[in-house]
């Protein structure tokens, strides 16, 4: 058998690609593909609640870890989830980047993008946040005000939108779960599984692209060799003579064309990579009054701040966003474990744990259990002092943190024959003048964590002095504005972790056809016939969580490739 489409990925970009693909075209003989490395979200359990999918990420059962360092070999914690729906709809982080950014870097105007949120958005179903706010959301979002954090009302169909500009904003999203933590409506929702035309092939991690010369003396894509996890073997999938390969593999899609750059005399593929940078933040107990639901691990509401460059520097101004997160003590193990794993391992070994993933689940499962003794420590020594007064004096340990995440300054790249990808974080940057050294991104943090660290106070109260001491003794996390450079310094040499939001490498414009004045060409891999990019790889990194700005390449992709929308 051929296929009209082969669909490499159903992430978020293939989920937006799908939705619009299966819908608009017609052809009742259509045959497409879709092959996904993951299981099958529909007969797993493990990420269909937040519970459920933060237990299996610590376990390593659907994260996958990226070779990845800086230029100077310091290693970086960063990775993947590879499941159906892609690992953003795990994290529900709903929000777009502006249309205006969106036409910077892939074409058309801002109104044609506004318009294809109106007509992406709605196929999520999501209320609107703002009525329904929890108790600890509420929380967070009174002490941003106080602050002199606005709340934003860009949105469309109830999903926000980053404007353009420099005000400190907050953004009420809506989540992909219910009021019990499960998840209804992510990017699977929005794609008919069920249409006859599409053959679905779980746990298929593809390996190799088949090319052959064409007529338009081009190359072309005609079958992808993938492996079946379950079995071992490789096979061939082959495309129709006028079939197309779509690629939503996210960080594998640079990695399944780098090995052609030469073939396809494209130099840009695997340039232009990058992940946010981010730093983990104190942790604080909840009032015991606060109120906080299942869904309420990843509070619903974004901070977002400018840092402006000094006016000697040349340098771009990046935005910046705090994300947050509150749970009781077990539920928050699991995400913790990962999170401040790299706040706990010397570079020596991080650089041997993330060749390695079985030692990357271990040492996270070692960090859980360590954590877990710690708690039922406290447990007994509060069960000790319970029995002795004869009084239930034993707090509910619960918890609310907060994440500071923005882009580097320098993109990294994909290295040729190899699994090491190369991000430049903490680079210092040459002034205009060509002499003095300027390092952007320890500016940028160090700068916002001190104007920010009486807000991230107000979250809740402290730790006991002894906890705080213990917390930073190990990441060097701070709780005082004259903390800050010691631990942005620390962090730089030992701890660097991103949030997982790799993008780039086949960026629009340079490998990739923008399509605008032929739609059949959008997102086209230049020196091919007929290979086509629909996800993050093609775009910078957005500024925000860059989820839904996902779901809308992958829309935009299908809805040029069958003119459905207007060549502005």
């Amino acid at each position: 058998m051929t296929y009209n489409l082969i669909v490499v990925g159903s992430g978020n970009g293939a989920c937006g690609f799908l939705s619009a693909y299966l819908q608009d075209n017609p052809d009742p003989d259509l045959r497409v593909l879709v092959l996904e490395e993951g299981k099958n979200f529909f007969y797993t359990s493990d990420i269909a609640s937040q519970l459920n999918w933060l237990r299996s990420f610590a376990e390593g059962q659907i994260f996958k870890l990226h070779n990845a360092l800086t230029p100077k070999n310091i290693p970086i914690i960063s990775g993947r989830a590879n499941t159906m729906g892609g690992g953003g709809s795990i994290n529900y982080t709903m929000i777009h980047e502006s249309s205006e950014w969106l036409a910077t870097h892939l074409g058309y105007t801002s109104e044609y993008w506004t318009e294809l949120k109106e007509a992406l958005n709605p196929r999520f179903e999501r209320a609107n946040p703002a009525d329904s706010i929890s108790p600890i959301t509420q929380h967070v979002l009174d002490i941003a005000q106080k602050a002199g954090f606005a709340v934003s009302n860009d949105a469309i169909a109830n999903i926000p939108n980053q404007p353009d500009g420099d005000a400190n904003s907050l953004h009420l999203f809506p989540t992909l779960f219910n009021s019990f933590g499960q998840r209804t409506h992510s990017g699977v929702s929005i794609v008919d599984w069920s249409d006859r035309r599409l053959t679905l092939k779980t746990q298929y991690r593809v390996e190799e692209l088949e090319f052959a010369p064409s007529s338009a003396g081009k190359s072309q894509c005609v079958a992808v060799l993938a492996r079946s996890l379950e079995t071992g073997r490789i096979e061939r999938f082959a495309l129709s003579d006028e079939g197309k390969l779509i690629l939503c593999a996210g960080a594998a899609t640079p990695r399944l064309l780098l090995p052609h750059q030469e073939r396809l005399q494209n130099d840009e593929i695997a340039q232009g990579v990058s992940d946010h940078i981010l730093l983990p933040l104190g942790l604080y107990l909840v009032d015991r009054n606060t109120a906080i639901s299942p869904k309420d691990n990843y509070i619903p509401l974004f901070a977002t701040t400018m840092w402006q460059p000094p006016p000697e520097v040349e340098a771009r101004p990046t935005l910046c966003t705090f994300d947050f997160f509150a749970g009781e003590l077990d539920r928050l193990i699991f995400l913790v474990s990962h999170m401040f794993l790299a706040l706990l391992l010397p570079n020596c070994l991080k650089r041997y744990v993330i060749r390695f993933p079985l030692w990357f689940t271990i040492t996270k499962n070692l960090v859980r259990f360590f954590i877990q003794a710690v708690n039922f420590v406290i447990d007994l020594i509060w069960g000790i002092i319970d029995r002795i007064t004869g009084k239930p004096l034993h707090p509910e340990v619960r918890l609310v943190t907060a994440i500071l995440k923005f882009q580097p300054a320098i993109a990294g790249y994909y290295v040729k024959n190899s699994t090491r990808i190369t991000l430049d974080f903490f680079a210092e940057l040459e002034t205009e003048e060509g002499k003095a050294r300027f390092d952007q991104d320890k500016a940028v943090a160090k700068t916002v964590l001190k104007e920010q660290i009486e807000l991230l106070n107000q979250l809740g109260h402290q730790p006991h002095w002894l906890v705080r001491c213990f917390i930073r003794l190990l990441t060097r996390i701070p709780y005082k504005a004259e903390q800050v450079d010691h631990y942005v310094e620390a962090y730089s040499k030992k701890f660097l972790l991103t949030e997982q939001h790799m993008a780039g490498g086949c960026l629009s414009g340079p490998a990739l056809e923008r399509g605008e004045t032929q739609a059949e060409d959008t997102g086209k891999v230049k020196g091919t016939t007929n290979v086509h990019v629909a996800d993050l790889s093609s775009v910078p990194l957005p500024r925000v969580s860059p989820q839904m700005t996902a779901y809308l390449i992958g829309f935009h992709v299908a809805k040029r490739l069958l003119s459905g929308f207007s060549d502005r």
